[in-house]
């Protein structure tokens, strides 16, 4: 009797290997696709909370309390408050492959990902909008109100897929899920902030 049992055995262990080949070979793909998703989405979810982060820092050095005869804008590098505000905001943008590029004002454009920001605030009595890059392609809408005489308002926007290399390798987000019928090209990150005037 106790022969039997061993024989039984014996025969069986490799019909069950054979079994758990063929499951991880059903189930791989799965895991892989997930795996993926839950890399691309943890790369999408960093880069929302730092371009959050730059636009809130970037808002909060156009607040500061600077001389009246320091302009708002005035072409040229470093000599104004939306220099500061850019530079700011490109100091905690290019760990993301991300930058405001503005070479008229200082700001060159290298090979990363290019965001627009919009500042509002009045200069003189007067309502401006400053956009750098100026003449950018990309079309920005604040959201809310325009800002009171005390307030500076910032928006921040950019594409989540670079729109030059769709493959997003040279992008803030990789679009690695395409492959698979699930892509970010086309979304875009568009936040605005306001702050009072120090």
């Amino acid at each position: 009797m106790q022969r039997v049992r061993t024989h039984y055995r014996a025969t069986h262990r490799p019909e069950r290997s054979g079994s758990v080949t063929l499951e991880f070979i059903l189930v791989f793909p799965i895991i892989f696709i997930a795996s993926l998703a839950i890399a691309e989405f943890a790369f999408l979810s960093l880069m929302i909370e730092g371009a959050s982060t730059a636009l809130h820092e970037g808002t909060r050095e156009g607040a500061e309390a600077y001389p009246v005869v320091f302009p708002l804008d005035v072409v040229g590098v470093d000599d104004d408050i939306s220099d500061k505000i850019v530079e700011v905001i490109n100091n905690h943008l290019n760990v993301y492959n991300l930058e405001v590029a503005d070479p008229p004002n200082g700001f060159p454009d290298t090979s990363k990902q290019n965001a627009t920001v919009i500042i509002q605030r009045w200069e003189g009595g007067v309502p401006m909008t400053i956009t750098r890059p100026s003449g950018s392609g990309q079309t920005c809408i604040p959201a809310g109100p325009a800002p009171a005489a005390d307030e500076i308002v910032v928006t921040l926007c950019f594409e989540i897929v670079n729109s030059i290399d769709p493959d997003g390798i040279d992008g803030p987000v990789p679009d690695w899920l395409a492959t698979f019928g699930f892509t970010l090209a086309g979304t875009r990150f568009e936040m605005t902030t306001r702050q009072s005037l120090e």
